[in-house]
């Protein structure tokens, strides 16, 4: 069992959250100690209404979830132009380490895409080929998530990263590509689909019970 996984996705806004929060629920049922980790998380307006702060009513946990907190909703990278603030990255490798060592599974999650900067240097892309963190990818449902899904995952394959699988999330069904989505991805890329995930699914229901066995946790 890998003691830790990062969730990606092809853009913003796809589900990173929700599928976090899924294998985070998962997990804890299992009788798992788990601790979910945002190095950084951007757009922040009241704590109740960010993505760790539901993320922390599952995992209960002690540690930081959070290390850099910015106010304005852009990348890492924007932010600390914008706010002044700087991002140590040691600190932040350290801080998963930390959490590696006390919690049986920790839950990382980026911010966007692999490209998206930290640093004007460094991605979070290098984040993942310097850790060696295994990798979900979380994907789009519809027209246009074939470029976005191959991109990324050629990217990843770029650094020779453990891809775990790809998740296609918010399917609804209403149109033709999302029916073919699925199939034309898996072939292109070489990764495996592991769950097509509906857009009214939630942490309990079946379609994320499938990851746990195929992402071998």
């Amino acid at each position: 069992m890998d003691k830790a996984i990062f969730i990606t996705a092809t853009d913003t806004g796809v589900g990173k959250t929700t599928i976090s929060k899924a294998l985070a629920k998962l997990l804890k049922d299992k009788g798992y100690k788990v601790a979910y980790f945002k190095p950084i998380e951007t757009g922040i307006e009241k704590e109740e209404n960010t993505d760790y702060y539901s993320l922390l009513q599952i995992t209960k946990q002690e540690d930081l979830a959070v290390l850099y907190k910015f106010k304005n909703p852009v990348a890492p990278y924007t932010a600390t132009l914008l706010e002044g603030v700087d991002i140590d990255i040691d600190l932040i490798k350290n801080h998963l380490e930390n959490l590696k060592n006390k919690y049986d599974f920790v839950i990382v999650e980026g911010a966007g895409g692999v490209a998206v900067p930290i640093k004007i240097d460094y991605t979070y892309l290098d984040f993942i080929k310097e850790t060696k963190i295994p990798v979900l990818v979380v994907s789009r449902s519809k027209l246009g998530t074939i470029n976005h899904t191959y991109l990324t995952i050629k990217a990843l394959k770029d650094i020779n990263a453990d891809i775990k699988g790809i998740i296609i999330n918010e399917y609804e069904g209403n149109d033709i590509s999302e029916k073919t989505n699925p199939e034309i991805i898996e072939k292109m890329t070489n990764i495996p689909i592991l769950a097509i995930c509906n857009k009214s699914d939630n942490p309990t229901e079946e379609c994320y019970k499938k990851l746990l066995n195929k992402i071998n946790i």
